[in-house]
């Protein structure tokens, strides 16, 4: 039975953050010369025998080698002395052979093997074998200079609510950058653990650029050129930045192993650097406020989504800031109804955005820390809500929370716009018997209503300044529908019902049974599908059959081609597929005996900015004898 070595090896970077010796390799030998003081390097601490090795060095002892193992990736390792061992006094020498340190960011270099004690081993009778087990961890001075070796630089802080206790700070991004003479490097991020901590790996290439770079890399200021990079860190929340070190806060000419404690007592959001602005709609879709509005319709001008109509509650996407040259800001909307959309609108002709046309919407967030290990950060929408007008307005003005901990939206939704406040809910009644389904409805009664163009600006000032005011953003017109049909006809003479509310029209009958009173007629050797579809802004009609075939059969309906707005209407029948030119009819009398049911499916092209409604249908069965 052999042998066992196992054990742990780590290196330590600080007190509380050490690392695995991941790809390294272990190196057991036999000590040769048995008249050293044996006694004296068996006591004695590693960290004082600890020795890099020459190739010659190297070299002289691989006679003596017993084993050799792997370090995985937790730093463990296990091998087996084989052979002589037991021969001699037992004497162990143990050296590591690193090939690429943890986290490593530097390309691959040459190995290193050093020297870290020797042993007289303790063994143990297990079922497995003799054992010894061994665990250490390289002390930080000597680890830091082998990660040196290879580039390999690394952070080790942790983030402390130092107003509370002490509580850690999870959930946030910790930025280390290098203060330079011409540009500040980001050396790398981490995002704080539930724990607080954080670790940033990075190379002497992330600091070492200048004006030069690639051909010459070195740290600046120089002289000298040799020296580590000046850290200060930067913090986010979420993506938002949070005020916190600045250069002048930099801790000067670090070594490869930095250890931080980062203290935060308040949140405090720095000013965003770009100014306010209205630039999209929908959060979702982020359709461009000009260059993605068709002016010749008013409807969306973007390959995949093309020829959409705006509807219902629109999200306003842009940037608002907490201050205009230095004082508090304050922000609203403008709307204009124009007669077309290529139209200008006239200069004198905007119309304010009231309270009472906005829904609750979020403009920014407080961000705090609550104190509570649990939770210790939390984020509180700020919603500016038309329905309680006196909280969130300042007339027809949103004025922007002046607190140091508001993070103001940014490329997010500033103001959610409802357009059926702009047009009115126009209500359609369509109701006639289920017989007319497949003919034409715009009359007097139902007119052809045809969607409205409204351009939308924001504007922007200090606080009640009126002399302040400028346009931040103005959009092309664009198409606004709002109409919804009432008393619409579904499953035509068969199941007759009649629905409200609908975003268009859509219906479906069968030829063969309009005339009977129950429109249970049964199919006989003639199948004539009428349909009806009606909305300003229709975008495809399509006639679907379910039911069984017979083997080889393939039958259904041709395709629907649309017809000018606002209605697409007529009768079809059954067609052999797939289709061919003439169209083949598919003869009826060929169908099982059995039911059937047709489908219309319609979509429309409406649009949020963030969403669009689904698909519209009807279906009718039929039985065929």
């Amino acid at each position: 039975m052999g042998f066992i070595l196992k054990g742990n090896l780590s290196g330590e970077i600080c007190k509380d953050c050490k690392e695995p010796l991941f790809g390294s390799i272990v190196r057991f030998y036999r000590v040769a010369n048995l008249d050293i003081d044996v006694v004296t390097h068996v006591t004695a601490n590693p960290k004082d025998t600890l020795q890099i090795l020459g190739e010659k060095q190297i070299k002289a002892k691989s006679k003596l080698l017993l084993a050799e193992a792997e370090i995985d990736e937790k730093g463990n390792y296990e091998t087996e002395l084989k052979g002589k061992y037991a021969e001699y006094d037992g004497l162990i020498m143990i050296d590591i052979v690193t090939k690429r340190v943890y986290n490593q960011k530097s390309k691959q270099r040459n190995s290193i093997q050093f020297t870290l004690t020797t042993l007289q081993p303790r063994w143990r009778q297990t079922k497995l074998g003799i054992v010894f087990y061994w665990k250490y961890c390289i002390n930080s001075r000597f680890w830091c200079r082998i990660r040196e070796l290879f580039d390999a630089w690394v952070i080790c802080g942790i983030l402390l609510d130092c107003k509370n206790d002490n509580i850690p700070i999870s959930g946030f991004k910790v930025i280390a950058m290098d203060d330079d003479w011409i540009h500040d490097d980001e050396l790398g991020s981490d995002i704080t653990d539930i724990n607080g901590r954080f670790r940033i790996d990075y190379s002497s290439k992330d600091f070492k650029q200048t004006f030069l770079s690639p051909l010459v890399n070195i740290e600046t200021p120089f002289p000298p050129f040799n020296s580590g990079p000046d850290v200060y860190f930067k913090l986010e929340y979420n993506g938002s930045p949070i005020e916190f070190e600045k250069p002048s806060d930099k801790r000067n000419n670090v070594g490869p192993c930095l250890c931080v404690k980062l203290c935060l007592e308040d949140i405090k959001i720095p000013d965003i650097p770009i100014p306010a602005s209205f630039t999209n709609f929908g959060l979702t879709r982020k359709i461009k406020i000009q260059d993605e509005i068709n002016t010749a319709n008013g409807k969306t001008l973007r390959t995949g989504f093309n020829d959409y109509a705006f509807y219902r509650t629109i999200n306003l996407i842009g940037t608002i800031t907490q201050t205009l040259n230095g004082n508090p800001m304050e922000y609203m909307f403008e709307y204009q109804e124009v007669g077309a959309p290529n139209n200008i609108p006239a200069p004198g002709g905007w119309l304010p955005v009231t309270p009472s046309m906005i829904p609750p919407t979020t403009i920014g967030n407080h961000i705090i820390l609550t104190g509570d290990p649990m939770n210790p950060v939390l984020k509180i929408p700020y919603v500016t809500d038309g329905i309680a007008p006196n909280i969130n307005f300042n007339g027809n003005w949103i004025p922007v929370p002046q607190e140091g901990n508001f993070e103001p939206h940014q490329d997010a939704e500033i103001l959610k716009l409802n357009t059926v406040s702009l047009t009115n809910l126009i209500p359609l009644d369509m109701a006639a018997p289920p017989s007319d389904i497949g003919t034409a409805t715009v009359s007097s009664a139902r007119p052809h209503t045809t969607n409205r163009y409204f351009a939308i600006r924001m504007k922007q000032r200090e606080l009640n300044n009126i002399a302040t005011e400028v346009i931040a953003g103005t959009s092309k017109p664009i198409a606004v529908f709002n109409v919804e049909y009432d008393n619409v006809n579904k499953h035509g003479n068969w199941a007759p019902k009649i629905v409200q509310n609908q975003l268009a029209s859509v219906s479906i009958n069968i030829d063969e049974i309009v005339s009977a009173t129950t429109g249970c007629n049964k199919i006989t050797n003639a199948l004539h599908v009428k349909y009806h579809a009606r909305n300003e802004n229709l975008s495809s009609i399509s006639l679907s059959i379910t039911g069984p075939k017979k083997p080889g059969q393939n039958f259904g309906f041709a395709a629907i081609p649309l017809m000018p707005a606002p209605e697409t209407f007529g009768s079809a029948q059954l067609i052999n597929l797939p289709e061919s030119s003439p169209i083949s009819l598919f003869d009826v009398n060929d169908l099982l005996p059995c039911a059937y049911t047709v489908h219309l499916n319609t979509k429309v092209k409406l649009t949020t900015g963030d969403g669009e409604p689904g698909p519209i249908q009807d279906f009718i069965s039929f039985c065929k004898v």
